[in-house]
């Protein structure tokens, strides 16, 4: 075997690592970015029904992945943030046949079984696939009755193809905080009708 065999030899074994590293490398980054895309899509904050002592968003994970929600903030025109409490698993079971159905709510008397959302440490939330959890702005948290929100963020991290994990911020359509806004003018508007009742 003369040098030029051998050295051809290593250059192949190199080249032949290289390409391959690349490889893995791009379905890597494609595969992340692709599933960034699904939970930016499927995850989104949603509004649910008014109730007359807090504001509630739906946080909803209708991709195949576990994932965690670290934060779900509310943020004021005067930068006042906001972040809301955990409530629980809403008992809704996610079945998106289309990329706009985000939750099939239970009173549609949807059967499948799933795992519940769940607290885990440091107040995170583990939303298992196909769930979805609840988060509200209690009355105790409210100090400005003229609190006026620009953004509804949420912060997740989730699992990549090495299972590290990476963050992500989903931001809120500006229908749903008009939404939000609409809930905590009703919510404002009938605390102060009750404390006048109370005063009466």
């Amino acid at each position: 075997m003369t040098w030029l065999s051998i050295l051809q030899s290593i250059l192949g074994t190199v080249t032949s690592f290289i390409i391959w590293s690349l490889l893995v490398y791009l379905f890597y980054v494609l595969r992340n970015r692709s599933l960034e895309h699904r939970l930016k899509r499927l995850i989104q904050p949603e509004r649910s029904d008014p109730d007359e002592d807090r504001v509630h968003v739906v946080c909803a994970n209708g991709t195949d992945v576990r994932v965690t929600v670290r934060d779900v903030r509310l943020i004021t025109r005067n930068d006042t943030h906001l972040s809301l409490t955990y409530l629980g698993d809403t008992g809704d079971v996610i079945r998106p046949s289309r990329p706009n159905d985000i939750i099939a709510r239970r009173r549609n008397s949807v059967v499948t079984r799933h795992e519940k959302a769940g607290q885990i440490e440091r107040r995170f939330v583990e939303l298992p696939a196909q769930t979805a959890g609840m988060w509200a702005l209690t009355a105790d948290q409210v100090d400005d009755s003229d609190w006026q929100f620009v953004d509804c963020l949420l912060v997740i991290d989730y699992p990549t193809l090495l299972n590290t994990r990476k963050l992500m911020v989903v931001t809120a359509k500006s229908e749903i905080v008009d939404d939000l806004n609409a809930d905590f003018r009703a919510y404002i508007v009938g605390r102060e009708a009750r404390e006048d009742t109370r005063h009466v």
